[in-house]
């Protein structure tokens, strides 16, 4: 093979393997914030911050920012097992068990990236 060909060949296998190394590898990947006591299970942020935006902001607001009913809960002081505690048993105009089941999880693993998490 010619020097031409050859070079830029090596160069892009090189730089393609890079990327995809790195893609695999995550290494900027957003990760979940660590629970106290680790007792609640959290499942997807990015599937729940759907499910918030359908069953919850109507009342908490887009993004957790504040509604006309429900609190704000962006950077609200409070442990994922009281927010666990509040969409099963509900209170004041909550109903409970608004969502359930692996969307709850995945409820519970995106308003842990909006709050400020206490322990407990």
């Amino acid at each position: 093979m010619s020097r031409l060909v050859l070079i830029p060949l090596v160069l892009f296998v090189a730089v393609s393997g890079t990327a995809f190394g790195l893609a695999k590898w995550h290494p900027a990947k957003p990760g979940l914030p660590k629970i106290a006591g680790g007792s609640v299970k959290l499942g997807d942020q990015y599937r729940g911050e759907t499910v918030f935006s359908t069953s919850c902001a109507s009342c908490h607001g887009q993004n957790g920012k504040g509604g006309g009913i429900g609190p704000r809960l962006v950077g609200l002081p409070i442990s994922i097992a009281r927010v666990k505690a509040q969409i099963d048993g509900g209170g004041n105009t909550m109903p409970a068990g608004i969502v359930k089941g692996q969307d709850e999880k995945d409820v519970l693993a995106y308003v842990a990236t909006i709050v400020t998490l206490q322990s407990g």
